[in-house]
């Protein structure tokens, strides 16, 4: 009998290689069988000082093995690229150091510090101060330029989607897109009306695919937004809020197991790994899906 497929989804690696590969090779999976294929809802980078590895190792699985959804910091390392330069919040959301560790660099206070210190004995202006200071200005320039165009050609491509659906669920990154009830004052857009429900979700513009990856699901989901009939996989937000906001179960900031409710059709797997040094593994086979 033909064996199953079988379907490994995580979601908000965040450049933290070594905690994702543990999370699914626990659960089973194996890369040279060709039935596993590895779904990922978003934010492969930042935080984390692996994102080249992240990459290497997504890539090195055919096609038909990984199904891609963007996520909010997928949107933030484009952002950052097409601007040209960091901006406080590329800082601390790590976005980046990202662009550094691709480059196999240390981030960028270090990078910084190794110049300073490199310099520190010689005379300012000095051949020899010039000749250091010539070699890490090309290093930085060269965090814009090869592997990150690369990477970012790769996100905006059409292996990259921002949904998943299948019979019973639809896999996101943080929720659907909504209705939103805005009107403009001071030259500003603001609510007026409470977010709805809106049937026509597969067909929102890419914008508001990317304004949807910024909301909290578990609010969403509080508030019966999800009107589909089917569960909502997602993950963005630490499932410790879940928990502790939909259900009766306490639970810490770093304790974020898997979020599964029945009641609210909902699925959370962000295990705010950049604290709790780990990653969720659901795994379904094709017949569940």
């Amino acid at each position: 009998m033909e064996e199953k497929k079988k379907y490994f989804i995580c979601s908000d690696i965040h450049s933290f290689f070594d905690e994702w590969q543990e999370a699914i090779i626990s659960n089973g999976f194996d890369i040279n069988n060709p039935n596993h294929i590895i779904v990922i809802c978003g934010d492969i980078f930042d935080r984390g000082t692996q994102p080249l590895q992240v990459y290497n190792f997504i890539k090195s699985l055919p096609k038909e093995r990984r199904i891609l959804i963007r996520g909010n910091h997928e949107i933030l390392l484009r952002e950052l690229v097409e601007r040209g330069y960091g901006e406080n919040h590329d800082r601390s959301n790590g976005t980046l150091d990202t662009l550094y560790y691709l480059q196999g660099l240390p981030n960028e206070g270090e990078f910084n510090h190794n110049f300073y210190r490199e310099t520190s004995c010689e005379e300012y202006d000095s051949p020899r101060y010039n000749q250091i200071k010539i070699k890490y200005e090309s290093k930085r320039r060269n965090i814009w330029k090869g592997l990150i165009k690369e990477i970012i050609d790769w996100i905006y491509s059409d292996e990259w989607v921002n949904y998943w659906e299948t019979n019973n669920y639809i896999f996101v990154h943080s929720w659907i897109p909504l209705k939103q009830h805005l009107i403009e004052k001071w030259g500003m857009l603001f609510k007026n009306k409470e977010d709805e429900y809106r049937e026509d979700w597969r067909n929102a513009t890419q914008w508001e695919w990317e304004d949807a990856m910024w909301g909290c699901p578990w609010q969403k989901a509080y508030l019966k937004l999800n009107k589909t009939g089917k569960t909502i996989v997602c993950g963005h937000w630490h499932t410790s809020d879940f928990f502790n906001h939909l259900t009766k179960t306490k639970k810490e900031l770093y304790d974020c197991p898997i979020f599964k409710s029945k009641r609210y059709k909902l699925i959370g797997l962000d295990a705010c790994t950049a604290g709790s040094k780990k990653v969720n593994c659901l795994v379904m086979e094709e017949d569940e899906l």
